[in-house]
């Protein structure tokens, strides 16, 4: 284990080698500093190009501290709680009503979330859950459907099936046969940060990579969908139920 030292903090971390690196990269997790460099580059190498990133290194490793100071605890899913939709916060109201089920409104700029008094206790917040869940994913659906129709006559391509999983850290992905995979959760993000997803999946129908031709092509449709990027790096774990 090496170990990079930054005024008075130490920063452990190992080299993790790679037949699919080309070069050096760091980045920041809950493991730390992580550093993966392609077989060709010694040690020597390795550790003067991170002694050199020790500025950004350290930056990084704060702010991915502040993130986490700022994951919201496990909701309760009672009255006054605020959840994400489209980029905006809305209040949730519980209210109590005899028989029948669970239903949701977005109303009124609440969620009303309508639920049978005889209903366990213990049993409401997984009852609430799973009803928001499924709203959300009905959202999701129509919204990320219609703007795949949209952009992929722009684009000019067409695809097959399109899923909607829960995913902890993918937004979206795409197979040769034509198939997109979409996060629900992305419903819970501005209109434009889906754009950017939608985009990026269907330009991978033209380039099955991430290379220069293919960030034209989702340049082409977003023009600033770097900031789409960054974006999602520092607000994607918001986007949470």
């Amino acid at each position: 284990m090496l170990q990079l030292k930054i005024g008075t903090t130490l920063i452990s971390y190992s080299i993790r080698r790679s037949h699919k690196a080309k070069y050096v990269s760091l980045s920041i997790g809950a493991g730390g500093l992580h550093v993966v460099s392609p077989f060709s580059i010694n040690d020597r190498e390795i550790i003067s190009f991170v002694e050199k990133k020790r500025e950004w290194i350290f930056n990084k490793l704060e702010s991915y501290r502040q993130r986490l100071m700022q994951i919201p605890v496990e909701r309760e899913f009672i009255s006054g709680e605020k959840l994400l939709y489209m980029g905006n916060n809305y209040p949730l109201k519980v209210l109590e009503h005899k028989g029948g089920c669970t239903k949701i409104n977005l109303t009124d700029g609440q969620f009303l979330v309508d639920i049978n008094s005889d209903i366990p206790t213990e049993k409401r917040r997984e009852e609430i859950q799973g009803k928001l869940e499924q709203w959300y994913i009905n959202r999701a659906k129509e919204l990320i459907n219609e703007r795949l129709e949209i952009f992929s006559n722009k684009i000019g391509v067409m695809f097959n099936t399109v899923r909607f999983k829960k995913q902890k850290t993918r937004w979206g992905s795409c197979s040769q046969k034509g198939n997109l995979n979409f996060n629900w959760k992305l419903v819970m993000a501005p209109t434009f940060i889906v754009d950017y997803v939608v985009v990026h999946e269907l330009c991978h129908f033209k380039q099955m990579n991430h290379s220069r031709e293919f960030w034209l092509l989702v340049e082409n449709q977003i023009s600033d969908y770097k900031n789409m990027r960054k974006w999602l790096k520092e607000n994607g774990y918001k986007l949470n139920l």
